[in-house]
């Protein structure tokens, strides 16, 4: 995994749990991660959470999916603290391990898990190809892969969309979802199945910029003060414009390790 040095600060992190809900970081909160693991039963299995975040999808793959074992990583120290805070305070300890992680291969043995898991993370990931063949690698013959994540367009980048980049103050490395496809399947990964969401995301956005219009704002500005409140508003503002204009689109991908390889 790559290093963001910490691109996720207290603040930060705060208004986008205002925005998706307590132990989100990424839009849909419980039913997108049910459309992402769609066809696929977590029950009993042992899953692998990469970019666990502050742990909210975490207790629920355990606590809603059945999970028998959930291990979630993330490279940012706040992150995890928060993240196994969470776990604690659900009771969870005995089912999910939150562990801080270095940049680069996946601190796990080959064919460890059965699922692997991502929500909106490997975007800060430059070499695809790398962590692909290192999900291949950890996952059991038969495994599945089942993650969502933000794409590009082969569209130009509009003003607009370079703007938000720089407001938004990420590291992305985006391509398309049929490329990640291509490149699973180049790795050896079977039965691929991709799904473009921005049309999912552009309703979306509606109810994402509501909770930074009016009282909402206000109380946001309580919480994390009038610039960081601002800032907030513009950085979502800006990406409605983007994804209205089709440069971001969030896109769903589920695959099969085969047995035979």
């Amino acid at each position: 995994m790559q290093d963001n040095h910490e691109e996720y600060p207290e603040e930060f992190v705060a208004g986008l749990e205002w925005m998706w809900g307590d132990g989100f970081m990424s839009p849909g909160g419980p039913a997108e991660v049910g459309a992402i693991l769609e066809g696929i039963d977590l029950t009993g299995q042992r899953v692998l959470d990469i970019g666990c975040g502050i742990g909210g999808i975490d207790v629920l793959l355990a606590k809603e999916h059945n999970a028998a074992h959930v291990t979630g990583i993330d490279v940012e120290p706040y992150l995890v603290e928060r993240a196994q805070t969470l776990v604690t305070q659900a009771g969870l300890n005995h089912k999910i391990n939150i562990q801080l992680t270095k940049p680069g291969a996946l601190p796990f043995d080959d064919d460890s898990f059965d699922i692997v898991f991502s929500k909106d993370s490997i975007i800060h990931i430059p070499d695809k190809r790398a962590i692909y063949s290192d999900i291949f690698r950890v996952l059991k013959p038969g495994g599945r892969l089942a993650f969502s994540d933000w794409y590009g367009s082969d569209l130009p980048q509009t003003p607009e969309f370079k703007e938000w980049l720089v407001v938004v103050g990420l590291t992305f490395d985006m391509g398309t979802v049929e490329s990640a496809a291509k490149l699973l399947g180049d790795i050896g990964f079977t039965d691929i199945e991709l799904e473009d969401r921005n049309s999912w995301y552009a309703k979306n956005m509606e109810e994402e910029l509501a909770t930074l219009q009016g009282e909402n704002f206000t109380k946001l500005a309580d919480q994390l003060g009038e610039d960081g409140a601002t800032q907030r508003l513009n950085s979502s503002t800006l990406k409605k414009t983007v994804v209205d204009q089709g440069l971001l689109r969030p896109g769903h991908i589920r695959a099969t390790k085969p047995t035979l390889f």
